[in-house]
């Protein structure tokens, strides 16, 4: 485990997110388990937890973390990017890998509300474009891994 990141048990008091009662956030994060099953599969599905603050000036924390509870960084109240750059941390932090990557550029992107408030994956590079929105990752993989995924996720459907 990297010194910057954390295990959720270290952490006082954190507890995942009610997504029933924030579909939201369940939206959100379904959207980021969709682009990591599709990029990086070998990380698996985040949960979303969050660490209460003690200080009524301080909004809660929100983490993105992994499978076995490492996470990195956090946000405040978390929106749909909010979620997907908690997400991007945690990735960076604990994997040590920058996710996800556009690949015309071959450099990594960042989480961005756009003009309609939906999250997608922004490029900076050059003048800057939308990648994709977030969820939608597949959509930008070369042909090849693109068919194989979808075969993958038929069989899964079987």
């Amino acid at each position: 485990m990297s010194d910057f990141s954390h295990r959720l048990d270290s952490v006082y008091g954190a507890y995942p997110v009610d997504l029933d009662a924030r579909p939201d956030l369940a939206a959100a994060l379904g959207a980021v388990n969709r682009d990591l099953a599709a990029t990086l599969p070998e990380a698996g599905p985040m949960r979303l937890m969050c660490t209460p603050s003690d200080d009524e000036d301080i909004p809660d924390q929100y983490h993105a973390a992994l499978p076995d509870d490492r996470w990195h960084d956090s946000v405040q109240d978390p929106d749909a990017a909010g979620v997907a750059e908690a997400a991007q941390e945690t990735v960076l932090g604990v994997l040590w890998q920058v996710w996800p990557v556009c690949l015309e550029h071959r450099t990594g992107v960042h989480a961005h509300a756009g003009a309609d408030e939906r999250a997608v994956w922004w490029c900076r590079t050059g003048e800057g474009h939308v990648l994709c929105e977030v969820g939608e990752l597949a959509q930008t993989l070369p042909g090849r891994q693109r068919r194989a995924l979808r075969r993958k996720e038929r069989r899964r459907e079987r």
